[in-house]
C-alpha cells in the first residue's frame, strides 16, 4: 500500500521587527501563500508566532485568544482554504483565568479540527501557562497526525503515546531559535526511528548567521532518521513529497517476517509495558535526582 502526501515546514526569522504586533503573523501568511504551487497536503509552523520575542515577559502575559475563534485563527483558516492544506498552528490560548501554550489544528476547508495544549513547560512558562493533560491524534484527509511542543522534545514516552494511536505524522512546533546540532537533530532523529513515522519540526532563525550566533533548522525527517528536506540556517520553507506507509523493512525472513513485516511491528509491537509501571510512579519513589549536582553558574 502506498499513501502519498506532501509535508512542509516554516523558519521565521527573529529580528529587530519581531517585537512589533502581527510581524510575525504576516511573515508566516506570506509563506503560506508561497507555498501554494507545491500543493502541501500540511503545513507546519513554530510555536506561538503571536508572543513577541524580546518585550517584557509581563506584556506576554495579556497575549491570548479563545480557541477555537478569535482574529488569528480566522487568518490562518482563511490561507488554509487559499493554500488548499492542513494547517497546525501554535499560538497562546486565553481560557478565563488561565493560558495554554495551543497548537490548533485545521484543514483545508478553513475549519477548525481540534487542539493540544502542550503539556510538559518549559521552566520559563511554568510560573503562569497551565499545562494540557491529554495527548489527542488528529485525523486529516490525508493521514493521522500527532502534536509535541519545543520542550516536549525530551519526553519519548509522549511520542510513543501518540504512535500507539496511529499517528503517520508527529509535528513539533518548537520556539528554539537555535541549530543545537547533537542535541536538537539527533533527538528528532531518535523520535522518528524509534517510533517509525514522520516528524516535521518547525523553528525561528536569527539572521545573518555568524559563528556564534543561534540559528534554526526547520526539517521533516523520515522513519530512518534521515532529513528529507530542511530550511538550512534562514526563513523560508521546506518541502517533502513522502510515502506515509513507508517504514524501515525489517531483514528476517519467514515467520518473523510475517510477523514483523517492518520495524515498526518490532518497534511498538513488541512492547512490554507491563513492566514499565516505574514510568507512573511519583518523584517521591524514585531516585534519579541528583544529590550534590556541580554547578558553574548558581543563577545569581
Amino acid at each position: 500500500m502506498s499513501r502519498k502526501a506532501v509535508l512542509a515546514t516554516i523558519s521565521l526569522p527573529i529580528d529587530e521587527r519581531s517585537v512589533q504586533p502581527g510581524v510575525n503573523i504576516e511573515r508566516a501568511l506570506k509563506l503560506i501563500d508561497e507555498l501554494s504551487p507545491w500543493k502541501p497536503d500540511l503545513v507546519v509552523l513554530p510555536e506561538e508566532i503571536d508572543v513577541l520575542f524580546g518585550i517584557p515577559y509581563e506584556e506576554s502575559r495579556k497575549m491570548g485568544e479563545t480557541v477555537p475563534g478569535g482574529p488569528i485563527q480566522q487568518k490562518f483558516k482563511e490561507a488554509a482554504v487559499k493554500c488548499n492544506t492542513n494547517l497546525v498552528l501554535s499560538i497562546r490560548e486565553r481560557e478565563g483565568k488561565h493560558v495554554y501554550n495551543t497548537s490548533i489544528v485545521i484543514d483545508r476547508q478553513g475549519r477548525y479540527i481540534g487542539k493540544y495544549r502542550k503539556t510538559h513547560l518549559a521552566p520559563s512558562e511554568e510560573v503562569d501557562v497551565s499545562p494540557g493533560d491529554s495527548y489527542p491524534v488528529f485525523e486529516l484527509d490525508f493521514g493521522t497526525i500527532g502534536i509535541t511542543v519545543c520542550m516536549e522534545l525530551h519526553y519519548p514516552e509522549i511520542w510513543t503515546i501518540l504512535a500507539l494511536q496511529g499517528a503517520d505524522v508527529i509535528v513539533h512546533p518548537t520556539a528554539a531559535i537555535d541549530y543545537t546540532g547533537s542535541l536538537n537533530e539527533s533527538l528528532i532523529n531518535a523520535r522518528a526511528i524509534d517510533n517509525q513515522i514522520y516528524v516535521v519540526t518547525s523553528h525561528y532563525v536569527k539572521m545573518p548567521y555568524l559563528a556564534g550566533n543561534p540559528m534554526g533548522h526547520s526539517r521533516i525527517v523520515d522513519p530512518y532518521g534521515r532529513t528529507r528536506a530542511d530550511t538550512g540556517h534562514r526563513p523560508g520553507v521546506a518541502v517533502a513529497a513522502v510515502d506515509l506507509d513507508e517504514s524501515y523493512e525489517y531483514w528476517a525472513t519467514g515467520e518473523t517476517k510475517k510477523k514483523y513485516p517492518t520495524l515498526k511491528e518490532c518497534f511498538l509491537g513488541m512492547r512490554r509495558p507491563e513492566t514499565y509501571g516505574i514510568l507512573a510512579r511519583p518523584d517521591s519513589e524514585n531516585k534519579w535526582k541528583i544529590k550534590a549536582p556541580v554547578l558553574y553558574n548558581n543563577g545569581e
